[in-house]
């Protein structure tokens, strides 16, 4: 089939050819050469290097003192510097006396003014909320009539004892399958013999019983599927006619009760339960409802419940349910008082075929989810006491009113007195000062909408209103003189001879409405303002010494008494409340400035610890930064300025010491070099030594440190890897016999660094490009491609030696370098045979 298909199609291009006037061959070949090709590639690495994250994750590090210049290259900026000034030394002493000054000033007041009452007659009430009840029900052991278990019921009876077993089907009318019969009566009949000493017995227990008579039993348990036995003694035999009745059954255990067989159709339990509330006449009303909770102990079957809720004869709430749970809900607009509590009455039916054990009463749970919606004349007493140390005070007849202001409640209503006063509403409870002397109580009954069970009451003096102290006195207005007595530090002794400093103190004072009031101040600190001041109104008391010099050789203490005199009686009259009396004094220090320092020889030392870790910075893409030939512009420097004192300084940077006198500058640049080529952290501490001098307060002693590092920098003697690893190029020895080209090409090249690198790739490096600006692409030879060709191949990635290298702030070096393989395949395809 195939000859002739390959026939057919030669016939047809000859038909062609010939049509077109060409010469055909006289035959059609016998074999064609076919040649065709085949591209690979085989990656090699990536390389994503952006100078930018570099910089970005640097400042991230919020290395105190550290910068970075974002530049073309980017250069690493460093300063930090060690200040001391004559104001630093004595620091201590200034806290020490800011200290002294504050607790004088929390203890020097005394006040009686507007303020006093607003701030003291606050305070709130809880109204009372009802709480969860947990109650026993006392339940009756139910009714449920007579039954007779045998009628004239014919059985032989010998001489003597007998124990005569009823038939089974005598239970089985019984209206229950089980029960616990906590009262029957017992009625037993027998005719044809002369009976005595009868006992009934009932699945093996014994009862008593009387022979032609009724006897009352207790606790008979008994069941439908019971065996029922007539016991009794017999003076002579034959056949005899027995009845058995149970007469007025009482169950208080059941299983299985048809309640329809009942004369009122149903078991009817009545529970009535008290819910206290408080004492009182007050009225309130309750919103929200009450979850009632029934637990009969094995109760099945159908239940009802219905409920009331009363308070005196005013239903205030009701609820009904199917269930053992029921909710009484509450009608929040009725009020009632609250001293005739709550009483709950309700009915509970069981229907149907039920069980139950009521051998252990029912219990059940009120849980209360209510709150006080209103209220009516509910007392409020607050009481307005007389201030400390006034023996009494009274107001002028012409004085206005204060307002009571109440939240949680919107008042509708309010009655009662302040004092001999009326109280009215009008924005809160008016309370009329005119003619009233404290300590004086508010005796209130208000009225209105309650939103909170907790009700709040500040005072509040309106703005149009004036209040008038008509008299007052007030006595024993003690107030302990406040002293300062601070040491020198040792430490300032041991460093300094003497100081010189100003310091200023203003004493802010307001005595009001109160005379004969005087403030004695004594001190060794300042030189004006000691002595006796006589306060009224507002005024000002300074306290200064300027320039003056403290010598501690004699000088060892700071110390300063106030002495405040205040008269044994002080009396009051015709005074706003606003104004009030008013007996304040407030210390603020204005001026605390040490202009001179008259110094010991002194070494101060200081470690900073570690400053930078370079090998923090200079890591995992930009390691190889360690690498590089970098000059480093490192200087420390120690300066003294507006001072004589002589001093050196002593620098400890990463373990290597040396000393900079004054004015001196030290280049530091190779140690900061080594440090970073070793990827260690630069570490700083100072010891400064002084001689003896004068230090004024524009004295100022520096040690700083500062550098620069510019990434730009050159490679050296070697090259610098940036990148190595292995490829896998086995492969290549599969199709080494049809290779037709093989290079070195890049899936993604960018390169704005301002880096120039070459890529090697093989253990001699047989391939070996510039990674430069522009892309390289590369041949690789055939003798070099069977070098390569193995499983794990070495590349590398380096700065070459001897060049100059810079990282520009926005360059990146983007690359992806991989082997291309262009393969030719020769084949010939036979038409003959």
């Amino acid at each position: 089939m195939r000859k002739l298909y390959l026939v057919f199609v030669a016939v047809l291009i000859g038909l062609f050819l010939f049509s077109c006037g060409l010469k055909l061959p006289s035959k059609a070949p016998e074999k064609v050469k076919v040649q065709y090709t085949k591209y690979l590639e085989f990656p090699i690495t990536t390389l994503d290097l952006k100078v930018s994250d570099f910089v970005d994750s640097l400042l991230q590090e919020s290395i105190p003192g550290l910068s970075v210049v974002k530049a073309d290259p980017i250069s690493i900026k460093y300063a930090t510097s060690i200040e001391y000034s004559p104001g630093t030394f004595l620091q201590d002493i200034e806290n020490s006396i800011q200290t002294e000054f504050q607790s004088f000033e929390q203890s020097f007041e005394y006040r009686v003014d507007s303020s006093y009452f607003l701030s003291t007659v606050t305070g709130k009430v809880t109204l009372p909320t009802l709480q969860p009840i947990q109650q026993s029900v006392s339940v009756d052991a139910v009714d449920i009539g007579s039954f007779t278990i045998a009628e004239n019921q014919s059985m032989p009876v010998a001489n003597g004892t007998n124990i005569i077993e009823l038939p089974s089907s005598v239970l089985n009318s019984l209206i229950f399958s089980e029960a616990n019969l906590k009262s029957v009566d017992v009625q037993f009949t027998i005719n044809g013999v002369s009976a005595s000493n009868a006992f009934m017995i009932v699945d093996g227990v014994s009862y008593p019983i009387t022979v032609n008579g009724t006897k009352n039993l207790t606790n008979v348990m008994i069941k439908k599927t019971s065996t029922v036995k007539i016991k009794f003694d017999s003076s002579s035999s034959g056949l005899a006619q027995a009845t058995l009745k149970f007469l007025n059954q009482k169950v208080d255990y059941f299983k299985n009760l048809d309640t329809t067989q009942l004369s009122d159709g149903k078991i009817s339990i009545n529970v009535t339960q008290n819910i206290p509330i408080t004492t009182g006449t007050w009225k309130l009303a309750l919103g929200g409802n009450v979850d009632v909770n029934l637990n009969i102990l094995g109760f099945s079957g159908n239940i009802s419940q219905s409920y009331t809720a009363k308070s005196g004869t005013i239903t205030i709430g009701s609820g009904s349910s199917l269930n053992l749970t029921c909710n009484i809900g509450f009608d929040g607009t009725k009020l009632f008082t609250v001293g005739d509590g709550i009483v709950l009455d309700g009915v509970v039916e069981l229907s149907g075929t039920v069980s139950a054990d009521l051998r252990t009463p029912p219990s059940i749970t009120i849980t209360p989810n209510v709150n006080v919606t209103k209220i009516e004349n509910y007392p409020l007493n607050v009481t307005v006491p007389l201030p400390s140390n006034v023996q009494s005070v009274s107001f002028t007849n012409d004085s206005g009113y204060m307002l009571l202001k109440l939240s949680g409640v919107t008042l509708t209503a309010v009655s009662g007195t302040f004092g001999s006063n009326n109280l009215s509403l009008s924005g809160g409870i008016v309370l009329p000062f005119g003619g009233i002397s404290l300590p004086s109580t508010i005796n209130a009954q208000i009225s209105g909408n309650v939103n909170s069970n907790e009700i709040s009451y500040t005072l509040e003096l309106p703005e149009d209103q004036t209040i008038k102290i008509s008299n007052a006195e007030i006595t024993g207005i003690s107030i302990d003189p406040v002293t300062i007595n601070e040491p020198v530090p040792s430490s300032v002794k041991d460093f300094a001879n003497s100081v010189k400093a100003t310091i200023k103190v203003k004493l802010n004072y307001d005595v009001t409405n109160i005379s004969g009031v005087s403030l004695n101040v004594t001190s060794n600190i300042f030189d004006t303002g000691n002595g006796t001041h006589n306060l009224s109104g507002v005024g000002t008391i300074v306290l200064s010494a300027v320039d003056k010099v403290f010598d501690f050789s004699t000088f060892t203490n700071f110390t300063m008494t106030i002495t405040p005199v205040v008269p044994t009686t002080v009396t009051v009259s015709n005074v706003d409340i606003r104004e009030g009396v008013k007996l304040i004094v407030q210390p603020v220090i204005e001026q605390f400035e040490i202009s001179e320092v008259n110094l010991k020889g002194q070494t101060f030392e200081q470690d900073l610890g570690t400053l930078i870790n370079f090998g923090d910075i200079f890591k995992d893409d930009f390691a190889f930064v360690k690498d590089l030939d970098i000059n480093v512009d490192a200087t420390v420097t120690f300066n003294i300025t507006e001072t004589t004192v002589p001093a050196t300084v002593t620098l400890n940077v990463s373990g290597k010491e040396f000393k900079i006198s004054k004015g001196q500058k030290e280049n530091i640049g190779t140690i900061i070099e080594e440090l970073i080529s070793e990827g260690a952290p630069l570490s700083l501490s100072i010891i400064i030594e002084t001689g003896t001098g004068t230090l004024t307060k524009d004295s100022l002693i520096t040690a700083s440190l500062e550098f620069a590092l510019p990434l730009s920098a050159s490679t050296g003697e070697n090259e610098i890897l940036i990148k190595s690893g292995t490829v896998d190029l086995s492969t290549l020895n599969n199709v080494k016999d049809i290779l037709n080209k093989v290079e070195l090409k890049f899936g993604y090249y960018s390169n704005t660094t301002g880096l120039q690198a070459v890529l090697k790739l093989g253990s001699n490096d047989e391939v070996s490009t510039l990674i430069g600006v522009s892309q390289p692409i590369v041949t690789i030879p055939n003798d070099k491609l069977q070098v390569i060709s193995n499983s794990n191949v070495p590349y590398k990635i380096l700065l070459p030696a001897s060049s100059t290298i810079s990282l520009n702030y926005n360059g990146k070096l983007n690359i992806a370098p991989y082997i291309a393989v262009d393969l030719k395949v020769a084949t010939e395809v036979k038409l003959g045979n």
